[in-house]
């Protein structure tokens, strides 16, 4: 009897094991940074490159960061904030409206990612849009600007999607470059820098205080307004 116990205990756990070994082997969480970003556009750039044909005129697009979060240089082993406004339904569960946060202080910096999209739309401008006090803002929070702030943005050296839940003033990107120091003004649409931008590229760069500068600046946007850090595409085809 005892034989057979131990028979039955030792199948148990190796049936264990083996099945730990494949869900830490075969269903490992291995992300999807390092996954190719392929071109739904197969063609185009051979096609427009021919001469055979002319692009319409298109305007402008705007495009919003995919990852706009704060890290604090006094703070600086604490992870970026996530889900500030987020709330909970007992219908629908946990609600994430869509909102950025911009917000720059001596001790606190913004980090922002973008992708570029759509194919000849390669020519790209940094903006920063701030509202006036005629303007609406959606949010909760109020907006807080000093009319003295300067702001100093940098690109960042970030070759993949920034994770939030790991991002902190400790493990955020090295700096790339200095890309430009500008006051921006309540009510008025900043110009910060034009780079090209071929498609499906990240750009990614953090907004901090100017040395000497005791700058606040604190806005959200929401779905239906656009303030904070954005980037225009211009048509290149």
């Amino acid at each position: 009897m005892l034989t057979l116990l131990g028979i039955i205990t030792v199948t148990d756990l190796a049936a264990l094991f083996y099945m730990s070994r494949i869900m830490n082997t075969v269903y490992a969480d291995v992300g999807t940074s390092d996954l190719e970003f392929a071109s739904p556009y197969y063609g185009l750039a051979e096609l427009y490159a021919s001469g055979t044909i002319n692009a319409s005129h298109i305007d402008p697009i705007l495009n919003t960061p995919r990852v706009v979060a704060q890290v604090f240089s006094d703070r600086p082993s604490e992870l970026a904030p996530v889900g500030e406004h987020d709330t909970f339904n007992k219908v629908f569960g946990t609600l994430s409206p869509h909102e950025k946060h911009l917000q720059v202080s001596p001790n606190t910096r913004t980090i922002a990612q973008f992708r570029t999209f759509d194919f000849g739309m390669e020519d790209c401008a940094l903006v920063l849009r701030l509202p006036g006090p005629s303007d609406r803002v959606e949010s909760a929070e109020p907006f807080r600007f000093n009319e003295l702030s300067v702001l100093d943005i940098f690109r960042l050296n970030a070759r993949k999607p920034l994770d939030v839940r790991t991002l902190s003033f400790d493990t955020r990107p090295p700096v790339r470059e200095k890309v430009a120091t500008v006051a921006p003004h309540a009510g008025e649409e900043t110009s910060v820098a034009r780079f090209p931008c071929a498609w499906g590229t990240l750009h990614t760069f953090e907004v901090r205080c100017a040395s000497g500068s005791g700058c606040l600046l604190d806005v959200w946007s929401s779905q239906n307004t656009t303030w904070g850090i954005y980037m225009y595409q211009h048509q290149t085809i």
